[in-house]
């Protein structure tokens, strides 16, 4: 009576993630986010937050969002089609599209965390490994970063090690 799904690549997460969502639209929508951009973030879409999450009222969030305890995201932030992990500070304007965002990551002012959403492909998404640093105006594309790298400069379908 569930849905199932074959998990090839990483990318796929991403997909099971949206699938998800879209179920609890329709057995628990208690637990998909709302907002109205003033006193809350805007939500686009199906999004889940977390309690715990620290999200600043100008943020848009969705759709296909799903962010994790402890999140704390700054004024400005875009999030769209990705998964936020524990404990991770996305700062002022910065936006995530297409991307795994690993625990107690950092992502700076005006960082782009992006990749093209091909959930088969092999960088079709970026992902940020545990405790990855990624520096004020840094751009990741379609990238895998393992953990605990500080990223300076801005890179694309790369994997860093």
């Amino acid at each position: 009576m569930d849905f199932w799904e074959q998990i090839k690549t990483p990318g796929i997460s991403l997909k099971c993630s949206q699938l998800y969502l879209a179920q609890y639209r329709y057995c628990s929508p208690i637990l998909l986010a709302t907002g109205d951009g003033i006193k809350s973030p805007s939500i686009v879409g199906d999004v889940y937050i977390h309690p715990s999450a620290k999200m600043h009222p100008t943020a848009k969030i969705g759709p296909n969002v799903s962010v994790s305890a402890n999140v704390r995201v700054g004024a400005g932030v875009r999030l769209l089609n990705c998964i936020i992990l524990d404990d991770v500070e996305i700062q002022a304007n910065a936006v995530v599209m297409n991307s795994i965002v690993g625990w107690k990551s950092s992502l700076g002012r005006w960082s782009r965390v992006q990749a093209e959403g091909d959930y088969n492909a092999k960088l079709g998404i970026t992902i940020l490994g545990e405790a990855v640093t990624v520096e004020d105006e840094v751009v990741v594309t379609n990238c895998i970063v393992l953990p605990n790298k500080i990223l300076n400069d801005s890179v694309q379908e790369e994997i860093i090690l």
